[in-house]
């Protein structure tokens, strides 16, 4: 099949991976936006912690409480596991990882264009506690799912998948359907390489 007609198909991928990549990008974000307003504390500018503060706990706690809604209801969805949809294609390493860096582009490019923004419209560092605790709220409960996606795992030797949808840049936040890969569907693929770019 053309690489085209591939390319408009929806794409399967293992849920613990995937939800273990993005819990781990947004937990480095906001630990990079806390950093960033560490420095400019360092460097004696005009910060404030506790408007700071105030921000991270204001976007932080009901970003962990929606987030562990989310997550328990697509945890919910592996009590019904099926198999994968016919029309569909399973992602490889290398999709994933170019799939994975347009997204974090898109994601970095913004956290500074709003951390620039606090700087230049002289903010006390709020924005810098907005987004510490808005990415890493969600990347702790995206870690701690992970975890249980690799226990559900263990039960369905086949692996569980999600499905994302084409040209999508992530798997969707909220419940869906999960899939198991049927035995005789499955094809071990080589650990990647250092230079596998």
């Amino acid at each position: 099949m053309a690489d085209a007609a591939l390319a408009g198909l929806p794409r399967l991928v293992r849920a613990w991976d995937e939800v273990r990549t993005r819990g781990t990008a947004a937990v480095g974000i906001g630990i990079a936006a806390a950093g960033w307003w560490m420095i400019v504390w360092l460097l004696d500018q005009p910060v404030s912690p506790l408007r700071t503060a105030l921000g991270a706990a204001a976007v932080g706690v009901p970003t962990l409480l929606l987030a562990a809604r989310a997550s328990a209801r697509r945890l919910a969805a592996a009590d019904e596991v099926g198999p994968p949809p016919r029309p569909c294609v399973y992602e490889t390493a290398a999709d994933a990882r170019e799939r994975r860096t347009r997204l974090a582009g898109i994601v970095v490019l913004g956290v500074i264009v709003l951390v620039m923004f606090d700087r230049l419209t002289g903010g006390g560092g709020e924005m810098a506690g907005l987004v510490a605790g808005l990415f890493v709220a969600t990347g702790v409960v995206d870690l701690m799912e992970a975890r249980t996606w690799e226990r559900l795992e263990r039960q369905h030797p086949g692996g569980l998948y999600m499905l994302i949808r084409p040209h999508a840049m992530m798997a969707h936040m909220g419940a869906g359907e999960v899939y198991e890969r049927p035995r005789g569907d499955r094809v071990d693929e080589p650990a990647p390489s250092p230079f596998d770019l």
